[in-house]
Formats: structure tokens, sequence, C-alpha cells
């Protein structure tokens, strides 16, 4: 019965939009009762028509000026429209009117959330919460909802969870609580809630395909692949499962098998420039240079703007030691994303080996602008100066890269060239700093440079460390 209700209602709301979209179009507004007004308001929304939604919320009003729901449902499109002020005049009145509604202090708590108002907004959610009657799970879900607009995930999650502890089956909440906790990099906890909503919706192929993208960044490839054989056997048209089969394989070193897995990818879609990106990377990987640079150059002809493509062929080229040719294309790839930093290292480390030392600077440069975090960047820039004879610069740029990355190898480093110099005060002296920092990256600094093992100064500097005279 509940059913067929639901199945009148959608078919009402149905109609009830051809009449209002009508009304529209002849400029003539037509009656609809609350309930009606609140389902087009929902379907247009639901469409991204806010125009539309926000003139049937103003008829609507002004047919039924005290219907708390339709207030509420133009203060919601005020707020997606950023009319943050006329939306409280809305919510304003819907409190006096209904101050036990917890829909109408969810809505002025999620205002104040995209406001600023974390206080305010908080308060509002307590409200929201104490005037729950019953549905308080789904109001905690749905201020986690209000936190991840802002970005606030992790308080989102926290939201989810309390969800989840009121009603261990609310799906929304699982299913959530998955997918934010791999967005964290939280893998073993997205991956036991994926069982959890997978053992109660054991046929959603969408949760089966996410649960093996979690398990393949948790390096859990085996799982991976079963997760998006089990997504195939649900759905056989839900091809990108074989595409990421195919990653799984490749991510685990069976590159052959990867190749024939995103062949059979694309049997469904040809075109695909990535899957032959993919598949040029796998026999870049087995050394098969011919094959690898025959699959990058099919991705560029589909795609001339995929980047990957022409760096991979740029790689190839190194390979072959064609350094122009290299040059040429990895330039091709940076004018295509001129935001990835280990372009820049590429092209910094090409032009260094074709002996092209002012473009090698210039382009470890440019990736250190980039991206600062890059630790490989730094460090190989210092390393071309060194090898050119330049000592003093890759000191001073060793010591830019501390000011502008946390990475301990960078002062580590630093330490080896100071001793190298014979500035044997001031290597201490960073090396006390990298110590504090991490102790651990140590060897670090006597893999790079051996003699420091041999040197009883240092061996007391560390020891001193060790005893706690810092």
């Amino acid at each position: 019965m509940n059913e067929e209700r639901d199945n009148f209602r959608e078919e009402d709301i149905s109609e009830a939009l051809k009449r209002f979209k009508s009304s529209l179009v002849s400029g003539r507004a037509k009656y609809f009762d609350v309930s009606e007004f609140e389902g087009i308001v929902e379907q247009l929304m639901e469409e991204g028509d806010l125009q539309s939604s926000e003139i049937a919320a103003k008829q609507g009003i002004q047919i039924h000026p005290n219907a708390v729901p339709l207030h509420l449902k133009y203060a919601q499109i005020l707020l997606s429209k950023g009319k943050y002020d006329q939306a409280q005049k809305y919510l304003d009145f819907a409190e006096k009117v209904e101050n036990t509604n917890p829909d109408v202090h969810l809505l002025r708590g999620s205002a104040s959330l995209i406001m600023g108002n974390e206080a305010g907004a908080k308060a509002s959610f307590k409200k929201a919460i104490k005037a729950g009657n019953g549905e308080t799970d789904d109001i905690l879900y749905h201020v986690g909802s209000a936190f991840v607009q802002i970005g606030e995930i992790s308080e989102a999650i926290s939201y989810f969870k309390k969800a989840l502890k009121l009603n261990p089956k609310h799906e929304l909440a699982l299913y959530d609580l998955a997918f934010f906790t791999d967005q964290i990099g939280d893998y073993k906890h997205s991956i036991k809630y994926y069982n959890r909503f997978i053992d109660n919706d054991v046929y959603n192929y969408t949760a089966w395909f996410n649960l093996g993208i979690v398990y393949n960044k948790a390096e859990m490839h085996d799982k991976a692949i079963d997760a998006y054989e089990y997504t195939l056997a649900i759905n056989e048209n839900f091809h990108m499962a074989l595409f990421n089969i195919g990653n799984a394989l490749a991510n685990s070193g069976r590159f052959k098998e990867a190749i024939d897995k995103y062949r059979e990818f694309l049997e469904f879609d040809p075109d695909n420039d990535d899957a032959y990106c993919y598949i040029g990377e796998c026999y870049l990987n087995l050394d098969d240079q011919l094959l690898s640079e025959h699959n990058y150059q099919k991705a560029i002809s589909i795609n001339p703007e995929n980047d990957t493509a022409h760096f991979g062929v740029g790689l190839i080229m190194w390979i072959a030691k064609k350094y122009d040719r290299s040059i040429d294309y990895i330039k091709k790839a940076i004018k295509i994303d001129k935001q990835n930093s280990e372009y820049w290292l590429t092209l910094g480390k090409v032009s260094s080996d074709a002996e092209y030392l002012d473009d090698a600077i210039k382009a470890f440069k440019k990736g250190a602008r980039v991206d600062a975090e890059n630790t490989e960047i730094w460090l190989t820039w210092a390393e071309t100066l060194m090898n050119h004879g330049d000592t003093n610069g890759a000191i001073r740029i060793l010591k830019k890269a501390i000011d502008n990355n946390d990475d301990s190898m960078l002062k580590y480093r630093l330490v080896a060239m100071l001793l190298g110099a014979r500035k044997r005060k001031e290597a201490y002296e960073w090396l006390r700093s990298a110590m504090l920092q991490d102790f651990e990256n140590i060897n670090y600094l006597f893999d790079i440079y051996p003699r420091a093992l041999k040197s009883k100064e240092l061996k007391k500097v560390v020891d001193d460390f060790r005893r706690g005279d810092k």
C-alpha cells in the first residue's frame, strides 16, 4: 500500500510539474496545493533549474503565506544562490511558526556554516537534534552532510558515526562513512564500512566497485580484483570494472595480464585514450619501448591533449638518449598541464643529461615553484649543481629548500654537502636539527655519505643526541 501511495504521489507531482511548466510558458499562474508546490520545487531543484524553482516557491508562498515547508524551500533556494541575508528572513518566519521543526534548525545551521559562523551552526544543529522526534539518526546524518558542503570532512564523519550508532542500518550514513574515510586516506575503516554496506545490499555493484578502488589504494590488489569481478557479475555492462582490474594487475606488477584486461576494456570503448596510455606504461615496464611508444602515439592520435601520452613518449626518447626529441614531448605535456611538478622535474633531468645546464636549472626552479613539497626536485637541483662543480650553489639551494619544505631528508643531504665542503661546525648544527626532526632518517646520511660512519667527531654528536644532550 505504501508503494502504491508513493507511486500516486510521483504521478501527481509529475502532472503538477507539467502544468506548472505550461503556466510559465503561457504566463498565467495556476493554483497548486502546498504539497504540490513543495514537490514542484523539489523536482525543479533536482533538475538544476533554480530560476524556475524560485518562481514556484514564490508563487506558493503568495498563495499559501503560512506554509512553513514552502518558506524552507525558498530559503534553501536563496542559500544555493548565495543570498544569505534574504534566506534568514524566511528562516525567521519558519522558526516563529514551527519552533520545534528540526528542518528549520537544520537549514539555519547550514546557513550559519556557509557564512562562517560555526558556533551558531552548532547551536542550531543542537536544537534540530533535540527536536528529532524519533528521527535523530537522520538529523545527525544531515548535519554531517552540511559539514561536507564546507569541506570539514572529519567533522562530517563524526556526525555520520553518531547517526550509525543510533541506527546501525542507516544506509546513507554507512555509505558516506565508507566514501569519506577513503577520501581522508583511512582505507582500513573505509573497507570495513563498505563491507558492512554490502552485507545489507549484496547486489549493489557501485559499492563493490568503490570497495575495489579502496582495496587498490590500500595495495590489496587481489582483493581489489575480486571486488571488481563481483561488480561485473552483478552488472556485466559496467565496463569500468574491466579497466580497474587492469589497474590492479598493473599495480601488482602483472603487466602482461593488465594489458590483456585493458584490451578487453577497449572492445567496449575503442576510443579511450587513457587505456592506450596505461597499455603504453605496461609495455614500458616490460622494457618494450617499441610497443610502448606505439600505444602512447595511439592515445595521442585519439586525444592530442593527453599530457600523459606525450610525457610517456618523452620518457621513451630519454631512455633512447634522443634528448632533443624527449624534451619536445615533455614540453608538450607541460603545455597541457603546467602544474605537474613531475613533468618539470623530468624536463630538468633530461636537459641535464643533454648538457643544457641553464635549461635544467630553469626547469627545476619552475618545478619547485609549482610544488615546493616535491623533495626530489630540490635534491636533484642541488645534485646537478654539485655535479657541475658549484658546491656553494648546491648548499644555497638546499637551504632555500628547507625554508619551503619540512622533509628532514633535505637537512641530512645538506649535512653531507657541508661535510664534503669541510664545513664541519655548520654541518653538525644542521645534523642536530635533522635528528631532532626525524632521527630515523639518519641512515639516509650514511647511505649518501658513507665516510660519516668513520668520523669519530660525528659519532660523538650522534651519541650525545641519543643521550639527550641536544
